[in-house]
Order: structure tokens, then C-alpha cells, then sequence
């Protein structure tokens, strides 16, 4: 079994010279294009869009990960470490995706992490075979020890992603559930400049679930929480419901919150979110 220090060898070694680095698709559910790898083996998708450069510096971008649905849980390291990286773990539950950011300062095994902010969008799905996740994260440019690029969002990083194939979390019900070792990985080179898109703000206009309450040792905030449960959600006609987007670029849908919600401006001028 592959330990959590072989990985962070691996990745120290490989440097920039990897043999699998990002090229763009397009997911044909949701029509967002993203900068990304796929890999052949352990038939794990990874890909990322961000706003496009000519906008304010913007602390989010959006993630996809595609992975088997009998894996125990995918795992997703944005700096490619396993030490001091905004990480991200991912399983099935119930027909439900599980998804939940996580960080550890070492070689140890990560626990659930609180800052990010995450929105499931609407190509989200589980089917007989494979689980799709395609979540907004804000707030999640920067992190305890690190950031995207090391702050330059036009650099090259490099993306890891870890497979368990052998084991699951303890309670799949608790996206801050305990988690075993993983059984493999891997991970290639992703050319954030390539990663901007003009488009962004159309992309996020779907949005449909955001991240459920933290647990009760992550208090949650108005910018803060860390767990995903559902795959949609529903808002009134003339209003939207709690956590809903009511404004932003290129936004269509309800801008009045239901009674005793305000419309919070999280992420200007892409993104606005009733709140209470």
C-alpha cells in the first residue's frame, strides 16, 4: 500500500517535468469547459475553471472530479502534497454525493477543514458506475500553508488525486467521517492560465445545493462551511430560499430572498447568496 509520505516523495520529485499534464474538455451536461486530466487507469477525472483574469483578483474557481462509484472515497489534493493543501474527499451515500474539504499539516491521515465554501452544480450526479462531482469552492484560493499557484494563478502547479479502493469511511454518512489510507495515485500538471474563462459567471449561475452547516466543531459563518450532501434543491418561483443565488453577473433567476433572508454579496460581481 502506497503511504501518504510516498506520495508527497513522489510529487517533490516530479517537480514540473510530468509526463500527464491538462488540456481542456467540456462536460456535455453542463456545457463548462475545463483544464484538466483524465486518467486511463484509475478512471478519476480531475478539472478546474476560474474567472477570467481581466475581473478583481477572486478567491474560487470550480472543480469537477469523476471517479467510480465503488472507489471507498476519491481524493483530491489542489497543491499536489498531502501535507499543507487544500484537499478534498469525495464518496457516494445513499444515492447522495458526500463531499467535504479537508487539510492536514503532515503525514498523517487529513480531517475535516473549515473556510471553504462549497456549492454543488447541477451536472453533479451518481449513476451505476460512476460519481460526478462539479462544486464551486470560494474561498478556497488560498489555504493554512499554501495557495493555488503560490499566488500566481497563471503559473503551472500540479494537481494529485488518490483512490480506496479497499476501504470506506467509517460513517459515509458524515462527510467528516474518519478515513483509512488510500490504495493508489496519481497526479499531472495543470497550467492554471490556460484554466480562465470569460464564461465563469454564466457557470456558476446554476448553482443548486451549497455546503450544508459544518459540524459541531467547525462553527459555521456567513463565508465559512464544509460539507455537501445533496445533488439539487428547489427554490419558489418569485423568491429564493436560503443559501440560493439572488444576483450576479449574468444572473436570471429570483433576486428577492424569502421572508427573513438578506442578499448577501459573497463573491462580487459574480455571485450573490440569500442568507438569514
Amino acid at each position: 500500500m502506497l503511504t501518504l509520505k510516498t506520495l508527497l516523495l513522489a510529487l517533490t520529485g516530479a517537480g514540473l517535468a510530468l509526463a500527464q499534464s491538462s488540456s481542456q474538455f467540456c462536460d456535455s451536461s453542463s456545457g463548462i469547459c475545463f483544464q484538466g486530466y483524465t486518467d486511463p487507469d484509475l478512471d478519476v477525472t480531475v478539472g478546474f475553471v476560474l474567472p477570467p483574469l481581466s475581473t478583481p483578483p477572486s478567491n474560487e474557481f470550480i472543480v469537477q472530479l469523476v471517479a467510480p462509484v465503488t472507489n471507498g472515497y476519491t481524493g483530491l489534493s489542489v497543491a499536489g502534497t498531502m501535507a499543507d493543501s487544500l484537499l478534498f474527499t469525495l464518496w457516494p451515500y445513499n444515492n447522495e454525493l458526500i463531499l467535504g474539504p479537508r487539510w492536514t499539516s503532515g503525514y498523517v491521515l487529513p480531517t475535516a477543514y473549515a473556510g471553504p465554501q462549497i456549492t454543488l452544480l447541477p451536472s453533479s450526479t451518481i449513476n451505476s458506475t460512476h460519481i460526478k462531482a462539479t462544486f464551486r469552492c470560494q474561498n478556497c484560493t488560498a489555504w493554512e500553508g499554501g495557495s493555488l499557484g503560490n499566488g500566481d494563478l497563471t503559473s503551472f502547479g500540479v494537481v494529485a488525486y488518490v483512490v480506496a479502493t479497499t476501504t470506506e469511511p467509517s460513517d459515509p454518512a458524515d462527510v467528516d467521517s474518519v478515513i483509512q489510507e488510500h490504495d493508489d495515485f496519481n497526479f499531472f500538471g495543470l497550467d492554471l492560465s490556460m484554466a480562465h474563462s470569460d464564461s465563469y459567471s454564466s457557470y456558476i449561475g446554476g448553482s443548486v445545493t451549497t455546503s450544508a452547516p459544518a459540524t459541531s466543531t467547525h462553527p459555521t459563518t456567513s463565508s465559512h462551511s464544509s460539507s455537501v450532501v445533496s445533488t439539487s434543491s428547489s427554490a419558489p418561483a418569485a423568491t429564493q430560499t436560503e443559501y440560493g443565488q439572488c444576483g450576479g453577473t449574468g444572473f436570471t433567476g429570483p433576486t428577492v430572498c424569502a421572508s427573513g433572508l438578506t442578499c448577501v454579496a459573497v463573491s462580487p460581481p459574480y455571485y450573490y447568496q440569500c442568507q438569514a
